[in-house]
């Protein structure tokens, strides 16, 4: 269990509060940071620091101040949270030294800007009007309505002012396309930090921010931990993307801390989104959120036109006739086409058809996808492999069979139709090396004629001006799931997806296929009413009392043995029901959504509240009074706040 105090140790040598120190703790020595001086303390004796790593603070006393509340608000231990903020090298006690200036992404040729359009320029003066001020700004625009162009006019007039811009996406794909776009828009030097950068990379990225060398700091969700002293804005792009919410460790979101980051520095901070979450809609009804619009594509660029395919006569085929005409036409007309389907592998279901035996991983609990490239069936969730059974383990019978699609099979189908035409797909499994993203996106870029294959990787902030049209495959899970989130998950990425068809001169098209054409989710999508939709949504969240209108959070548990998990989270349970607090509410312990992955059986007990201070208090008291559990080694527990998966 990790410690969630602070020790004491004497120093006699002048020392910063943010700087590290070795110290001897137990029989190891480890890095330390400080976080206070103190006249005395409650302890008769003490250990002295072994040596000062840093001569001058490391941490900045406005970024302590913001990783204390990390640590306040997640009920998270302050050491993982401090040590956490840090690059790996410097966790280590590595100098705090840059070491590759070509770290930096520097253009010196072109720094061109387009001119905005009016709804650009009123969302750009607004945020300008106020800079030396904390404010929420959500820049909610249409798919292709220019909200990059809005970021760069902003950040120049940041930069010109001698201060530093922060710049959050969700995914490591979309960092290539803002790199390009930052880095030929702004005279600047430019930190980029991802998961896929090496350790020395991301110390630099680090340590140039914090020297101030790189005036804008690019990256994914752990770089809303960087050390930026002259931060003037924060821009989080796609605010909406469950990817921004951390789901091990300190499950915090982005997003949010980024938020109470920017009002620590008293500056402004811009969500941008064509699909905003609902607790963003909320906050912008509740006056917290002010909300800037920008209704149309510049040059007068239009909406694609959606159309609706029923599938329920379409057996075990991807490419209903319509479409398949549709991919001919675009074609023919030296257009690109995306197909969106979201399952990588070639089939996700291998079973006997004699007996309906399914082959499903041993360790979870979940189907094997079947990955013909390889011949292995894989289990996504714990990645082990088998060679597939030739006869049926259940009957003996060799009935096996595949079924459904996955990206791997969808290509092969599209060979069959379109021998001539290049086809790329891409998904995990086709980008496993460093640089195979941007690869394919140059060969997108180059606006040859081609399909496209994608997952969630390519469905959102992604402009291919060759690109006119988008097929939605499969989506139907996402309209039955247990998840109360699912429907507001399929409206973003519906949208989202759509939005990558016809964003320059030529219109866009968009076939979403589907079994269930009557879900009223269609009559708003197919009019591009995405707020129409998300108001009733939020009207059926305020009727049941689920977030945004409450506010949750989620103790998980899991053991070799379901019954450990079980015991434990009924002993939790029974210590919450002890605190008597008038507005929470506490149900299961229940199977998490995956009840078995890896050997290990999840449970998870909802906490929730319409009271967040009510909430926290009941965390806190919990935390307090965790001696009281008996907590079995066979048991690891987690705690999540602001749960969006379960």
């Amino acid at each position: 269990m990790p410690l969630r105090q602070t020790f004491d140790y004497l120093c006699n040598e002048p020392v910063s509060i943010g700087s590290r120190v070795w110290v001897s703790f137990g029989r190891k020595k480890v890095v330390g940071i400080v976080l206070a001086k103190k006249k005395e303390s409650e302890f008769s004796k003490l250990k002295e620091i072994e040596s000062i790593i840093d001569a001058d603070r490391l941490i900045s006393s406005k970024k302590l101040k913001f990783l204390k509340w990390i640590s306040a608000y997640y009920h998270h231990p302050i050491g993982e949270v401090m040590l956490g903020a840090l690059p790996k090298n410097l966790r280590l006690g590595k100098e705090a030294i840059a070491k590759k200036e070509s770290s930096l992404v520097f253009n010196d040729k072109n720094y061109s800007l387009k001119i905005p359009n009016n709804e650009q320029q009123l969302a750009i003066d607004s945020v300008l009007n106020k800079l030396d001020e904390f404010h929420i700004y959500l820049l909610h625009g249409i798919t292709g309505s220019g909200k990059t162009e809005v970021y760069l006019h902003i950040a120049r007039e940041v930069i010109k002012q001698g201060k530093q811009v922060l710049v959050l996406v969700p995914e490591i794909g979309l960092t290539p396309q803002m790199i390009d776009r930052f880095s030929t828009s702004l005279e600047c030097k430019i930190a980029i930090h991802h998961s896929r950068l090496n350790e020395t990379q991301k110390n630099d990225a680090y340590l140039f921010s914090k020297t101030g060398e790189a005036r804008v700091l690019l990256g994914t969700r752990s770089a809303a931990f960087a050390q930026l002293p002259n931060l003037g804005l924060i821009i989080v792009d796609e605010e909406h993307d469950s990817s921004f919410k951390q789901q091990s460790a300190l499950r915090y979101s982005a997003r949010d801390i980024s938020i109470f980051r920017a009002k620590t520095e008293n500056i402004p901070i811009i969500l941008g989104t064509a699909t905003p979450s609902l607790e963003t809609i909320k906050n912008v009804m509740d006056q917290k959120i002010n909300r800037l619009t920008l209704g149309k594509r510049p040059d007068g660029a239009m909406l694609p036109k959606t159309t609706l395919v029923n599938t329920q006569n379409l057996f075990d085929s991807a490419l209903s006739p319509e479409l398949v005409i549709k991919i001919q036409q675009h074609l023919s007309n030296q257009k690109q086409v995306m197909l969106f389907i979201n399952r990588r592998g070639y089939s996700p279901i291998y079973s006997c058809f004699n007996c309906n035996w399914k082959a499903s991983c041993v360790k979870c609990d979940s189907p094997y996808v079947y990955h013909r490239g390889i011949n292995r069936l894989r289990c996504h969730h714990c990645s082990d492999e088998k060679m597939p059974d030739l006869y049926c383990p259940e009957c003996g019978s060799k009935s096996l069979q595949i079924f459904g699609y996955g990206t791997e099979r969808l290509e092969e189908t599209l060979e069959s139709h379109f021998k001539d035409v290049e086809i790329i797909r891409i998904d995990r499994d086709t980008t496993t090396k460093k640089k195979d993203f941007e690869k394919y996106l140059e060969k997108i870029q180059s606006g040859q004629p081609c399909i496209i294959i994608g997952t969630q990787m390519l469905a959102k902030g992604h402009d291919f001006p060759n690109l006119t049209l988008v097929g939605i495959l499969d989506i139907d899970l996402g309209l039955i799931s247990i998840d109360y989130r699912a429907s507001e998950k399929l409206a973003q990425l519906l949208i989202q997806v759509s939005g990558r068809s016809g964003r320059a001169e030529s219109p866009g098209e968009v076939v979403v296929q589907t079994r269930l054409p009557d879900h009223p989710i269609f009559s708003h999508i197919l009019k591009s009413k995405y707020m129409s939709y998300a108001n009733l949504l939020i009207k059926e969240r305020e009727t049941a009392g689920l977030p945004p209108y409450s506010y949750q959070a989620i103790i998980g548990a899991n053991s070799k043995e379901a019954r450990f998990s079980e015991e434990f989270l009924y002993e939790v349970k029974n210590l919450f029901e002890k605190f008597k607090l008038e507005n929470l509410i506490i149900w299961g312990p229940a199977p998490g959504g995956i009840a078995k992955k890896n050997n290990r059986f999840y449970f998870n007990l909802h906490i929730q509240s319409k009271d967040r201070e009510e909430l926290h208090k009941s965390l806190k008291s919990f935390m307090n009074n965790l001696n009281h559990i008996k907590v079995s080694t066979r048991v690891r527990w987690t705690l999540d706040v602001d749960p969006i998966e379960y």
